[in-house]
């Protein structure tokens, strides 16, 4: 005759699984949430480098374009790259705005589940 199993042992192995699980979740959660927003922050870096360089070629390059064209060297070259630089700093401002306003409903999400 076969002989009756003995579940002690077995649940009691399920009850350390389980919570081993349940301390794994808890340290892996803050960790892969601040690569989530290092990754991001690295991609705003780049967003706002890209616009800023783009900005000063198309101001320099407007400028170079419009002088050879009137052949008024070196004035609205000088002129149109402030203008770049001045888009720069607007746009820059934008994606900060934009940054800050999902940052804050993204808190406020929060706040709304806790």
């Amino acid at each position: 005759m076969p002989e009756p199993e003995d579940n002690s042992s077995l649940t009691d192995l399920d009850t350390r699984l389980r919570a081993a699980r349940e301390r794994q979740e808890k340290v892996n959660k803050p960790a892969s949430r601040n690569q989530a927003e290092m990754a991001s922050g690295m991609a705003v870096g780049f967003r706002i480098a890209v616009e800023i360089v783009a900005a000063l070629i198309m101001g320099f390059g407007i400028g170079y374009y419009l002088d050879l064209w009137l052949g008024t060297k070196p004035w609205l070259m000088i002129i149109f790259f402030f203008l770049g630089i001045g888009a720069a700093f607007i746009n820059v401002i934008r994606v900060a705005k934009q940054l800050e306003n999902k940052k804050r409903f993204r808190d406020t999400r929060e706040d709304d589940a806790e």
